[in-house]
């Protein structure tokens, strides 16, 4: 009997146990429209999330830039609590070079900031900047990718097209809110 009960009290352990440990859940792709760009490429357009990019087609440029960017040994210690109560909104484009150069990069540093899928909203226009929703335009997107950090509701700041020095340093500056203007804050 009284092995009955150890097992009972070692099941309930474990058990309770396995709640407590927290898991990424990982989304799965939206369903989004896609259409044949100019050069024969497959343009997303909508709503999308990062397993919509997760097609060979689109990890032949993501993935190398994701492993190719060079962060600062404990870069993300120092900023982690720094993007804590922080979101984001993403405009891309599947076609763009812009987008494909940057966006493995801008993950990559979202990943070390341990922001989850779901404080990421991501949207995909067309190659001639817009969509069927205009969502862009509510958010003044003229180029892309676009970044917004969103605080308490509110932009923080945005990187546009590429990083005025590196994606590291403008991540760093507008997380520790120093000054920081995009490649276009001027025009």
């Amino acid at each position: 009997m009284r092995t009955i009960t150890y097992l009972t009290l070692l099941l309930l352990i474990l058990i309770s146990c396995k709640n407590i440990v927290p898991k990424k859940i990982y989304q799965q792709p939206l369903n989004v429209e896609s259409i044949i760009g100019e050069e024969g490429e497959t343009v997303l357009i909508g709503y999308v999330n990062r397993a919509n990019l997760n097609l060979p087609e689109f990890q032949a440029w993501f993935k190398p830039e994701y492993e190719n960017i060079k962060i600062p040994e404990g870069w993300s210690v120092n900023y982690l609590p720094l993007g804590k109560n922080l979101e984001f909104k993403l405009f891309l484009g599947t076609w763009c070079g812009d987008t494909q150069r940057e966006l493995g990069g801008m993950f990559k540093l979202l990943d070390l900031l341990e922001i989850s899928e779901d404080r990421i909203e991501m949207y995909s226009i067309s190659e001639y900047k817009d969509s069927p929703l205009g969502y862009e335009k509510e958010f003044d997107i003229l180029n892309i990718p676009t970044l917004i950090f969103i605080e308490d509701g509110n932009e923080l700041n945005r990187i546009v097209e590429f990083p005025v020095e590196s994606l590291v340093e403008d991540f760093s500056k507008i997380l520790k809110k120093l000054p920081y203007k995009d490649s276009y804050a001027d025009f």
